[in-house]
Formats: structure tokens, sequence, C-alpha cells
């Protein structure tokens, strides 16, 4: 048993206020009933009294240790002061605990007031909040012996941790170098499965309050594991947040990982159990419930974005389109910024994932074109991906991706505190280093669509997510850094057939758009006036080209719109538009300029009929319009608007040399007739004519790209074009050539295949 010592705080008066004194002067006694909270209380007296929150036992091998939080409500005139009162703790067997008081806070409450005192406790292994109790004394006259006994609370009855309810965590038990006041409260927000070719992983997200008085970072002496119901341990371990300088009373979030916990049965109860180790053996300093998994975002839900501070995540839309050779999915979500200053936005990527363990990468196909929000601002990004055929959409979740954010490096914490309260109000010395930001790492620049190759999945495997950037590269989501941000559910997606498609207007190519008056600057108009759907096989996607001609027509240079350009399918799937770098800022009058916008397809989609929806900066729709993709004419011009070509014949020859090891150069001359069909106004990168030489299983073997416009370009009449460098051993006499439309898109060049030549 514990020798009892006095709890009373150093250095301070030991007598009640007068407060306490009067009002008690007409009070019979001690008395345990209902607080005004409907909490059981000890009463002082009517108007003041205490009760218990926050309690927890955690077990040890050789002690347990219990911590509660005890609350002086002062509903009175006067002051009191928590000096007056010796606290303990005793337990059946006649055993006495007296707790310590954590962390620095005043001893005087104030009238209307209620003052707050955390307080831990060793006591046996053995012990049982069933049977512990918190007993209140007052002080004797004498200032060291306990006087008249106040009454008595059992703990338990705050004790049942539960999901909703933060649980209080001492670090200063882990790591002995801490401060006394080193405690966090945990909660559990959320949990989430991702799919992995080992298995089930479980992702919690976990809010924690720093309760001390210095900022301090996760201790790595905190050892973590996942508990079921039926006892079975599973390793964990933090994966993003470890290095956040956590601030005194300032939420942060800790992601911990847990490798296929409670796979076997995902119904069972799950438990997040922090230890940790002394020389009598690794003892349990609390424990966390963890929901097994929680209920993912429905269609039309918003919640916070667990990473953003001040960003809130609106699942937009989904739609599924199950079809005999696969199942297609697309999906948008919208972050808003709910703050007061810009924020950055999350570098995200997805993965779709269906059954227990099939998984399929989220293509981006619509990012934000800024790396930041603007307070008030939203932006949206849209997922697209290939499914098997016949998966439900019931059993369809989308996983947001976030890279792990980076902490900015934070100032050394200094200082410390005492584990006293203080009569005067003071709240000790502490310092606290400079707060660290959260912020996102990656790109959110370009606004293009990822390059990601179509993925494809198989019941019993799974593949990395890629990680769009504006470059069109791909990072491996499962990589380290990336972890789940939220679960969404198709369960709710459209099946497709309306949209924008059915509300679309019938539209002739090439014909001014009927846009609704005041949507564009007085004297310019925009038109349609070429559409082409491009074979990517090699990349595993097609891109849709359309290009706009916007005329000026008034009398002064008037700025180039920026419009949004999107394409919908009859089934309801959205492709985004990414509109060409390079486009001029504005027209001058009198002219026309043409903006090319490219759209990644997937190759199962083989739609030859969209709508051509346009929205304006604010994403606010100006009309859509049915378009059909062009087709290849057989004969006669082709057009590589505003230019249009006639081949008028051809040659096609070689030459032999021994003077080199590449002994032969095919030889192309084309006779060709080069119009421009209108002056408008286009940059040197827009498109350009390609000639691929290729041996007769299709196999390239040199090419040449040529402009219309500077250096070089393309002019009516005969022209020659060699290729070198063709080697002994690829020499073939059924060699031929293909001529292509190249445009350069945000997302790499696209080809358009024009015409073949055999050799």
């Amino acid at each position: 048993m514990e020798k009892d010592k006095r709890n009373k705080l150093p250095k301070l008066l030991v007598t009640l206020t007068a407060a306490v004194a009067i009002s008690s002067a007409g009070w019979s006694g001690p008395f345990i009933g209902k607080a005004s909270a409907g909490a059981a209380g000890i009463f002082v007296s009517p108007k003041v009294y205490f009760t218990v929150e926050d309690v927890s036992l955690a077990k040890g091998t050789g002690k347990s240790s219990l911590h509660f939080t005890l609350l002086l409500h002062n509903e009175g005139s006067g002051t009191v002061d928590l000096n007056a009162f010796a606290v303990s703790v005793n337990a059946p067997d006649g055993s006495r605990y007296t707790p310590k008081l954590s962390g620095t806070s005043s001893a005087r409450v104030w009238p209307d007031s209620t003052g707050r005192y955390i307080y831990t406790a060793e006591v046996s292994s053995q012990a049982s909040l069933d049977t512990l109790k918190l007993s209140l004394n007052r002080w004797a006259s004498d200032g060291i012996s306990k006087g008249a006994g106040i009454g008595s609370l059992p703990l338990a009855a705050d004790a049942a941790p539960a999901p909703d309810k933060p649980v209080r965590v001492q670090l200063n038990e882990a790591d002995a170098s801490l401060p006394e006041d080193a405690a966090l409260t945990i909660r559990a927000r959320d949990s989430i499965r991702w799919n992995r070719d080992s298995g089930q992983e479980l992702y919690t997200h976990l809010t924690v309050v720093n309760q001390g008085s210095t900022a301090l970072k996760w201790n790595d002496n905190v050892l973590l594991s996942v508990q079921d119901a039926k006892g079975r341990t599973y390793a964990a371990e933090v994966v993003s947040g470890a290095d956040t300088l956590l601030e005194p009373q300032e939420p942060a979030v800790l992601t911990v990982k847990t490798s296929a916990a409670g796979s076997a049965s995902p119904a069972a109860a799950l438990k997040l159990v922090l230890g940790a180790k002394n020389s009598g053996g690794t003892f349990t300093i609390g424990t966390v419930p963890v929901p097994d998994v929680t209920t993912a975002v429905g269609v039309g839900d918003a919640i916070p974005y667990v990473y953003g501070d001040g960003l809130e995540l609106t699942y937009r839309s989904a739609v599924v389109n199950a079809k005999t050779d696969g199942t297609t999915v697309q999906t948008v979500v919208e972050f808003r910024n709910t703050a007061k200053e810009h924020v950055r936005l999350p570098d995200l990527s997805a993965v779709y994932q269906f059954g227990s363990r099939a998984t399929v990468d989220g293509v981006i196909d619509a990012k934000p074109s800024s790396a930041f929000l603007a307070p008030g601002e939203s932006a949206s990004y849209r997922y697209t991906a290939s499914l098997p055929a016949g998966v439900s959409k019931d059993a369809i979740e989308l996983l947001l991706l976030a890279k792990e954010p980076a902490a900015e490096t934070a100032a050394e914490s200094g200082g410390g505190s005492t584990g006293s309260a203080d009569a005067s109000g003071t709240s000790g010395v502490s310092a606290s280093g400079a707060k660290a930001s959260a912020s996102s790492v990656g790109t959110a620049a370009g606004g293009g669509a990822s390059s990601a190759a179509k993925a494809t999945a198989s019941a019993g495997s799974s593949s990395a997510a890629a990680a769009s950037s504006g470059s069109g590269k791909t990072a491996a989501a499962g990589s380290t850094g990336y972890v789940p941000a939220a679960a969404l559910s198709l369960a709710k997606a459209d099946s497709g057939k309306g949209g924008d498609y059915a509300a679309a207007q019938p539209y002739t190519l090439g014909e001014k758009l009927p846009l609704p008056n005041g949507a564009l600057e007085a004297g310019l108009g925009v038109s349609l006036v070429e559409f082409h759907k491009h074979e990517n096989e090699e990349l595993g996607y097609q891109t849709a080209v359309a290009k706009y001609k916007f005329t000026n027509t008034s009398g002064r240079t008037l700025d180039l719109p920026q419009l949004g350009m999107e394409l919908t399918t009859p089934d309801g799937l959205v492709y985004a538009g990414t509109r060409q770098s390079t486009a001029a800022a504005s027209i001058l009058p009198g002219t026309a300029a043409v903006v090319s916008y490219s759209y990644m397809i997937p190759p199962s989609d083989k739609t030859e009929t969209l709508a051509m929806t346009i929205t304006d900066a604010n994403k606010m729709s100006l009309g859509s319009y049915k378009v059909a993709f062009q087709t290849e004419t057989e004969s006669g011009p082709v057009s590589f608007y505003p230019f249009e070509v006639a081949f008028n014949g051809s040659t096609v020859g070689w030459t032999y040399s021994t003077k080199t090891d590449a002994q032969y150069t095919y030889k192309l001359s084309l006779d060709m007739t080069i119009t421009r069909k209108e002056q408008v106004i286009v940059d040197s990168n827009f498109s350009k004519m390609e000639i691929e030489l290729l041996d007769p299983d299709n196999r390239s073997l040199a090419s040449q790209t040529v402009p219309f416009l500077g250096t070089g370009r393309l002019v009516s009449g005969k022209q020659t074009f060699f290729f070198n460098d063709v080697k002994s051993e690829q020499f073939s006499s059924g060699a031929h050539f293909n001529i292509y439309e190249v445009i350069e898109t945000p997302n790499g060049p696209v080809r358009r295949l024009i015409k073949t030549i055999q050799g």
C-alpha cells in the first residue's frame, strides 16, 4: 500500500476561502447526488461540487496507471480553492493511493467557473475500476492531517471508453525524459481498409490533442498494436503525422496502419493498445476503441478533409456503366476552402477497390490547375477506371490516397512546467517551439490529365495506384508516403443514360455556337471547327482533340476566354478537356484564333457522338451540344485545320551505300497542294505532319515531323523526305509509310492517321 501523502499544492493557503465557509454554514454535511450535468457529484455546498470524467486504468505487469480528471464546479458568488481539499483513491482491501496532479493550472476557481485538474496515480496491478473509489476530505486546521470526509464516488461510472470519447495517455510513462504533463487525448475518428497484394491493411485516423504545456512530437517509445474481440493482436505503426509538432491544446491527425487487422472476423470490435516498457516488462498506458471500418462517404455528402486544415471534401457525383466487356466507373470530388486564408490543395492519387482483394488504379482525367485555393474557392478532381465485367456498384469503393504531409522544420521546444496548481491563477513557465504547418507535397500545377495506362485487375490481386501530375508522369500510390484519406462508396452512383447528353442540342460542325447572351464579350464568337479521335495504342488510351475557333468581330482587342470544354457520353461519363498551354492571350480586332482541347478516353469507349458542354470560369454551364467525331476521307484533301492538304502523288525509292553500317536510305517524294483555309492565328507548335517508316510487321524504323509554320515548313509542290540509318537487317521490300497529324497536348503528343503509302 502506498504511503498516504498530502496532495495539496505547495506555497498556497490551505484554508477554505470565505466563500466556501459562508456557503457551508447552512449546509448540514456531505452529499452525493446528481450534478447539473447529470453526472454523479460530491457536493461541498449546494453550489460547490466535484465531478469526475476521463477515467482510465492502464494495466501493467507490476503496476497499473490510473488517470482521471477532477472538475471543481463553483456556481456560487465567491472563489473556491482546491487546496482546501485532499484527494485520494481507495480500494476495498483498505489500500489508499494518493494521486499526483499533472500539469499547471490555477487552484482558485472563480464564481460561475469550473476548474479542471488532471490526476495520475500508480495503483496495484490487481486493482479494478469496478472497485476503486475517489474520496474527498477537508484538510484539518493544522494543515497536515485530514479532517472531515466530504464524500466518495465510484470511478467505474466514467471509465467505459466509447468511440467518440477521447482517451488520455501519459507519454511520460513511456519516456521518463518527457515532462510530467506530457499527455495526449486520443480519439479514433475513422478507419479505412485498403486491399493490397499481401492482404487488407487497416488505416485509422486518430485525432490527438496535446494536453500538456509544452509542444512535443509523437514518441517512438510508445508501442502500438491492435487487438480484436478474440484477443488476437496485430502489429501497428504510425505512418503519417509522427513528425508533426503537437502544439498544446491544438488537435492534430496521426494515421496508424495495421496489417490484416480483424480481416478474419471483420465484425469484431477492435482496440488500439498503447504500451511501454520498463524493467518489469511491458505494460499498457492506454487503449483506444477503433472502428473496424467506417461507412464510406456517399454521393452528395460533404466531410472535413482529414489532412487539410480548412478543406471540405464534397462527393459530387459518380457514374457506373456496366457493359458486356467490362464496367467503366467515374467519380468527381470537390475541395472547398472554408478557411480565411489560402490553403494548399492535396497531392492525390486514387484506387477503385471491390471485393476483398481486387484493386484498380484510378486514372485522373481532370485536376486543378493551381496548387492553392483562395478562401471560398473550390476545385474538382475527376477519376475514371475500367473494372472487370459483372462487378456490382454496391461493392465498389474509391479510395482517395494522399501523399503524406511533410512537417516543416520547427524550433526546438524548451522550458518546462511544474506539477502543481497556482493559486494566483498563473499558468507556470512553459515554452513551445514555433508551430509546424503541414503542407501537401507534390505538384498540382499543369492542369493536365495523367497519362497513366489502363490498369487491369483480377479478383486475387491489387495494383499500385498512379499519382498524376500535370506533366503526365505517374508515381506509385502504393509506395511509401501515400495513405488513404477517404473512402467513397459507389453504391448510389448514377447508372448513366441522361445528364448533359440528354439535354444537348443538335450542332453542325463549323457553326457559331449559340451561347447565351453575355456568356462572351460583345463581338466574340466561338465555333467547333475540327473534332477527331486519335489512337494511342502504345499508351493504352485514346485521345480526342477538338479545335475551337474564336472570332473577334469587334473594333478592339479582346481577351481569349478561359472556357471549360467537357464531353459527355450517352452513358453519362464525362471527359474533361485540357486546354493547350501555348494559346494566345488575346485576339486582335477582325481576326480569329484557334485553341485546341484534348480529352483522355478509355480504349473501351467506342462512342462516336458525344455531348460537348461549355462552362464558364465559375464552372456554370453555358450550353450542351451533340457533336460527332469526323471520319477520314478515302480521297480528296485532308484537313489539318486551318490548313488543308491535297496529296496529288507519291514516289518511294531507296539507295544502297557501302560506306557506313547504315547501308540503306529510304526516299519518299510527295506532291502536295497546301491551302490555308482561313487566316486564323495559330502558334508554331500547332498541328504538324509526321511521316513514319515502318517494316511489314508495323515496327517503326524512322520518322520525321514537319511543321506547317516556321523553318522547314511544308509547301505546295514536290518535297522529298529521306530516312537514313536503316540497317541491312531492317531492309524489306514490304516497308511502307504512315502519314499522321500530330498535336502536342499537356499529356504528350497525339497522332491521327491520315494516309498510308506502300513502299
